[in-house]
């Protein structure tokens, strides 16, 4: 199992982040090589709701659910992740202090098939820098154009 965590604070309350969080369209701006997040059951937010999400990454395409399976609202937010090869789960917690937002993702995760389970804890550096981008990347974000990235 690999397991890793990141975090960043947020210029924003956090009903601002909570509504960024939650906005599936706000996924392929700052999530790497997302190009479509698909919900397929269930409203997001709300445990129990799926979605798929596409990926594209070095020309190879492929897809993996998103399930909601704990949602504590405003505070913390869990999915499982699977796709064909990689089974994870995904630990969001958000705390607030004022109009700040202290956003944290932990991360674990395995691989279902031999050449990953290996090369899962080889990766795990280059995960948590990704990770760390895509934080940034969010914070920057929330802070110029609030819960709505596309407008």
């Amino acid at each position: 199992m690999t397991r890793f965590k990141v975090s960043i604070v947020i210029n924003q309350p956090i009903d601002v982040v909570v509504k960024a969080l939650m906005n599936s369209e706000n996924f392929p701006y700052w999530m790497t090589d997302l190009e479509k997040f698909e919900v397929i059951n269930g409203k997001p937010g709300e445990v129990g709701s799926t979605g798929r999400l596409h990926y594209s990454q070095k020309g190879r395409s492929y897809v993996m659910e998103d399930k909601l399976i704990y949602s504590e609202p405003g505070g913390k937010y869990v999915s499982r992740v699977t796709g064909d090869t990689l089974v994870a789960q995904v630990e969001t917690l958000l705390h607030a202090s004022g109009n700040v937002t202290e956003m944290n993702i932990i991360w674990s995760g395995k691989g279902k098939i031999f050449i990953l389970k290996l090369l899962l804890p080889l990766l795990r550096g280059k995960m948590i820098r990704q990770s760390k981008a895509e934080l940034e990347t969010f914070k920057i974000l929330v802070e110029t154009k609030g819960s709505n990235f596309s407008s």
